[in-house]
């Protein structure tokens, strides 16, 4: 069962997505996948960082967002699709091969006050385009429940 429920917990007011991952690494990508979905729904306040997160913090800090929720696939040692919402200060302070840097490094660098992230078990990680059926499942109920959130605590731009 994933835990989502800290997303009662979420500014949703001056509120940035920050996609992170590597869309050639099958599930290591995503968090850019969820992301685009989430863009793609008319969400604007979205930066896509693929695996380069600390080349986006000039850009991540000029967006003035009080809280970022970061987009990642995390080995949580869970079944593949396992997600969870968790604070920045609850990720171990690892880096991976994605990432140069720990998030708990990079988080010190954003102005935000609230920041968290929103972990998504991988279940492969190797070269290859696309996500696996759970992950890809996963990451499609992941964007309905985001979207919903949005349109009850935020405004999307009506056509």
């Amino acid at each position: 069962m994933s835990n989502w429920f800290n997303i009662d917990r979420i500014d949703w007011n001056a509120l940035l997505f920050v996609g992170m991952g590597n869309r050639i690494k099958r599930d290591d990508g995503v968090g850019i996948y969820i992301s685009e979905q989430l863009k793609e729904q008319g969400i604007e306040d979205i930066v896509i960082a693929e695996n380069s997160i600390e080349n986006y913090i000039g850009k991540i800090n000029d967006r003035q967002a009080k809280t970022i929720v970061m987009i990642d696939a995390m080995d949580m040692t869970e079944e593949p699709g396992f997600y969870k919402l968790v604070t920045v200060s609850d990720v171990q302070n690892t880096t991976t091969n994605t990432h140069n840097l720990s998030l708990s490094t990079i988080s010190s660098f954003f102005d935000a006050k609230n920041q968290w992230v929103l972990g998504i078990q991988p279940e492969e990680v190797t070269f290859g385009m696309g996500l696996t059926p759970q992950v890809q499942s996963a990451a499609d109920r992941i964007v309905r429940a985001l979207i919903n959130s949005y349109n009850k605590n935020q405004k999307i731009p009506k056509p």
